[in-house]
């Protein structure tokens, strides 16, 4: 009889705990919307509408302004601590957009006060960093940045910080400094300040018509992240580019025995070999070299030796109609 007390109690504890329903707010998170109204719906009322409840709804609504509304509201009511983090959070993102940025610095001088050590301290900070930068206070803004980078010494959220020290640097007049912050970045393995980099060195490389500079970060980058944003822009920079004189290419004919069209820079052998392959229908010569640069090895791939270079650079032109992409005519 009493192991079947025993055997009874705990069936009844766990069908309890298995029919215990997932809180509004696991379901939201979830995705399960629906769900997440029907459960809303039945709880809340004139009534019952604490903070918790209004933040709920905040994110349920499908109107933006509305939704702000109701995070201010719960933030006035009864409301769980975590809550109150995330609606800072949410409300800081809005007022940014807006272009509110009274509200925006009120509300950060308070998470700061309140959440020293919260969870979206590295992300506060980094909109305090631009609310500075907005203001032009760059001193102050580089000084956040400095503490920033303390704090986040590593990974993804130390090339965030970079990106912005280097940003601010080139606003504030000291281009060098910024170039070097995104030079250090930009030989990071992996990270998601990587493609950033490579594109914001090539498009200065591009302002300032170094042909060379501008060809290489569009290949690396091309490599890095096929899908990256700037690859476009940078194409067009590129096509817009200056022309190289004569006198150039007369100075390059001292220097190199042959021409060829430069198709590609690869850090990672295959895609080298991948890139060769793909240009050896054209009948001529297809060669991968390793170069050193920036202290990493790279596998450049050249098609063609030409004597002359309009020659190589009609192929060029050539090429880049087939392909849609940029190329280069160098001297070896």
């Amino acid at each position: 009889m009493r192991r079947l007390v025993v055997l009874l109690s705990i069936l009844i504890t766990t069908l309890a705990s298995a029919s215990k329903p997932e809180s509004i707010h696991t379901l939201i998170l979830k995705g399960r919307l629906e769900e997440a109204r029907d459960s809303l719906s039945r709880q809340a009322s004139a009534a019952t509408r604490d903070g918790n409840t209004l933040y709920y709804q905040s994110l349920l609504e499908t109107d933006a302004g509305q939704a702000v509304r109701l995070m201010e509201a719960a933030l006035s009511s009864g409301l769980r601590s975590q809550y109150r983090e995330e609606i800072s959070y949410r409300l800081a993102q809005y007022y940014l957009l807006r272009k509110d940025y009274r509200k925006l610095s009120e509300l950060l001088a308070e998470y700061h006060s309140l959440w020293e050590r919260g969870r979206y301290q590295a992300e506060m900070m980094r909109l305090s960093i631009l609310t500075d930068e907005l203001d032009k206070a760059y001193e102050s803004a580089l000084r956040q940045c400095d503490r920033y980078l303390v704090n986040n010494s590593e990974g993804d959220p130390q090339q965030w910080g970079l990106i912005d020290k280097a940003r601010i640097l080139d606003a504030n007049g000291k281009p060098i400094g910024a170039n070097e912050t995104v030079r250090q970045l930009s030989r990071s393995r992996k990270g998601v300040g990587v493609s950033s980099s490579l594109y914001l060195l090539g498009m200065q490389a591009i302002t300032k018509n170094r042909a060379d500079d501008a060809i290489f970060y569009y290949n690396v980058l091309r490599e890095a992240c096929p899908s990256a944003v700037g690859l476009d822009q940078m194409l067009t920079g590129l096509g817009h580019m200056t022309a190289r004189s004569r006198s150039d290419h007369q100075a390059e004919k001292l220097t190199g025995t042959y021409y060829c069209v430069k198709v590609g820079v690869f850090s990672d052998p295959g895609n080298a070999r991948k890139q060769a392959n793909l240009f050896k229908g054209y009948g001529h010569n297809v060669d991968i070299e390793t170069k050193k640069i920036s202290g990493r090895n790279y596998r450049v791939v050249y098609i063609g030796r030409f004597q002359d270079y309009d020659e190589a650079d009609r192929f060029r032109l050539q090429l880049e109609a087939a392909h849609h992409e940029a190329f280069q005519v160098v001297a070896r």
